[in-house]
């Protein structure tokens, strides 16, 4: 009988607080009256493994928090509204460390816009946030890491952690998002890509896969992270799915296989941020039933019909 599925998801944790819907960004200086301002958990990590569970996977979350007001919402949410396993004993608490904060704001003809401290989801490291600083420790089949560019403290251990954790048999997914400095390709993301401490799943979006890549459309930058690359004998990751927003989705894996499925339709859009991660975690949750000869073509269209629910 096969193993229960069961996830571990690494990385961010935030709270969100939303603006909008909003029809311009305000000019300097001015006031604008917006329907609804709210306050929430978010990041990657934390909205991955609350629709994971949400959705009927076992899922921990392994996140850093720091001793603030902030800390008391994330915890509180996590406790009483998601289905996350018993979040109060994976939670890292930082003493010297804000809580991770995003302020975003949205609308129909607007790009969406933020402005965050990263505080403890920064500097946290993967000694802090695996139990007792161990990979052997989590008790999983699939490990997922989120807000990789968010998390720098992870990078230094991410290679070891990986590797470690592929050789007990261990499925390694990861969203890296986006790359507030720039930067794009430090050397933990260019081993997460590729070599033997390649991730076996990469989900990131079409803007973060050509900035991975160097690569000017989705069509290449897929090529580029699943195709054969003759100037290395280093192995590319085994599945990459590229997310396009209302584009819908690519993926590719090393064998040579290519999938795409449209975006759900949605008949009124309220907020698309966090999106990403709904779609993570309906793809994962299909993906996870049989890792090593996953039907592809399911989990597109759960992940696309996840994204969809969240964003209404």
């Amino acid at each position: 009988m096969a193993s229960q599925v069961k996830f571990a998801v690494i990385g961010d944790a935030f709270v969100d607080i939303s603006v909008g819907p909003l029809d311009v960004l305000p000019s300097p200086g001015a006031d604008i009256e917006v329907e609804t301002v709210s306050q929430g958990p978010g990041g990657s990590a934390l909205n991955t493994a609350w629709h994971l569970a949400a959705q009927g996977v076992p899922a921990t979350l392994h996140a850093a928090v720091g001793q603030d007001r902030m800390a008391q919402v994330l915890t509180a949410a996590l406790k009483n509204e998601s289905k996350v396993t018993d979040p109060a004993k994976s939670l890292a608490v930082l003493k010297y460390q804000a809580t991770a904060t995003c302020v975003a704001m949205h609308g129909p003809r607007v790009d969406r816009t933020f402005v965050s401290t990263y505080g403890a989801a920064k500097t946290a490291t993967l000694n802090q946030l695996l139990p007792g600083g161990n990979a052997d420790a989590l008790d999983a089949t699939h490990v997922h890491i989120g807000g990789f560019y968010v998390c720098r403290g992870v990078h230094g251990g991410l290679a070891a952690c990986v590797k470690r954790l592929k050789s007990r048999g261990i499925k390694v997914s990861m969203d890296p998002n986006f790359d507030a400095t720039g930067e794009w390709t430090p050397t933990a993301m260019m081993t997460a890509v590729r070599g033997p401490a390649a991730v076996d799943l990469l989900m990131p979006s079409e803007v973060e896969a050509c900035e991975i890549t160097g690569r000017d459309t989705a069509e290449e930058a897929l090529e580029a992270l699943v195709g054969d690359d003759r100037s290395t004998s280093d192995t590319p990751v085994r599945l990459a799915v590229i997310k396009r927003g209302a584009a819908g989705v690519l993926a590719g894996d090393s064998s040579g296989r290519r999938w795409s499925a449209p975006a759900c339709t949605v008949a009124r859009v309220v907020d698309t941020n966090g999106a990403g991660d709904a779609f993570n975690a309906g793809f994962l949750r299909v993906w996870s039933l049989n890792a090593e000869n996953p039907d592809v073509d399911a989990a597109l269209r759960a992940g696309c019909a996840s994204a969809a629910i969240a964003a209404q």
